[in-house]
This record gives C-alpha cells, sequence and structure tokens, in this order.
C-alpha cells in the first residue's frame, strides 16, 4: 500500500527496479523505474540529473522492447526537456512541441487515459510553473475529461 510519502518510497522505488533487473522481471522493473522518475520530478530532483536518467532509462527501454514503459517516461522527458531548455514560455502543449502533441494524439485513437492524463498533468505542471494560469487550469479540465 502506498500510505507514505513519496520522499519515502523513491529508495525503494530504485531498489525494486535493480532486483527487477537482476532477476529477470523486466517489465516491472520498467514500470517501477517510470513511476520512479515521475516521483524524482515531483520532489524537486535537479533538472539536468533527471534528464540524464530518463536518457538512460529511455535507452534501455528501448534496448529491452519495453515500449509500454518507454511511453509512459515520453511526457516527463519532454517537460524536462522544455524546462531545462525554456525561454520563459511553456511550450509542452501547443505548436511549439509537435512531438506531445503527436503522443496525445496517439494515446486518444489508443484510448490510453494514462498517457493522456500524463501529458496534462505535465502540461500543467509546466503552464504552472512559467505563470500561465489559464493554461494550467484548462489541462486540470481537459485530464478531468479525460479520467471520465
Amino acid at each position: 500500500a502506498f500510505n507514505v510519502h513519496i520522499v519515502q518510497c523513491i529508495d525503494k522505488l530504485l531498489h525494486g527496479y535493480h532486483v527487477g533487473m537482476l532477476t529477470g522481471n523486466i517489465e516491472n522493473a520498467m514500470l517501477i523505474a517510470c513511476i520512479h522518475q515521475a516521483n524524482s520530478f515531483l520532489l524537486g530532483r535537479h533538472l539536468a540529473e533527471l534528464k540524464a536518467e530518463l536518457d538512460s532509462f529511455g535507452k534501455l527501454m528501448v534496448e529491452y522492447k519495453q515500449m509500454f514503459a518507454r511511453n509512459r517516461i515520453r511526457p516527463i522527458e519532454l517537460v524536462v526537456s522544455n524546462l531545462l531548455i525554456s525561454n520563459d514560455c511553456p511550450s509542452l502543449i501547443g505548436a511549439q512541441n509537435t512531438e506531445m502533441e503527436d503522443l496525445l494524439e496517439q494515446a486518444t485513437k489508443e484510448n490510453d487515459t494514462f498517457i493522456i492524463c500524463q501529458i496534462y498533468i505535465f502540461g500543467c505542471i509546466d503552464a504552472y510553473i512559467f505563470g500561465e494560469y489559464e493554461l494550467a487550469l484548462n489541462m486540470i479540465m481537459k485530464r478531468q475529461e479525460a479520467e471520465k
């Protein structure tokens, strides 16, 4: 049960990833890596470190043909990249980020509510950081609509 603060789970998640990789439970290891990366972002991990780790996990996911997990960290990768190269404007959702739009379109076609919600959650964070509160609110409303 997840009834403790995520800061108390972060090391255990990374340990779970390593155990999964060592025992051959690659699929679960990669899904745990996704949770670890999302939590690391939410805990405010240094973006350059997180980007390097996301790139490393992403390469491993492709190498082990774990595209389900790979797609799940893609929204986090995009928001971290945007924040690292930002020019004072959110670009996670919209014309400036066609990759995120393509990911959203694909998730919508596949009815992948998790990815859709991830895109809107991280889009909301991206917009909020840049003071685009109306856009952030719009992302929240779209996420709520997707969850229905």
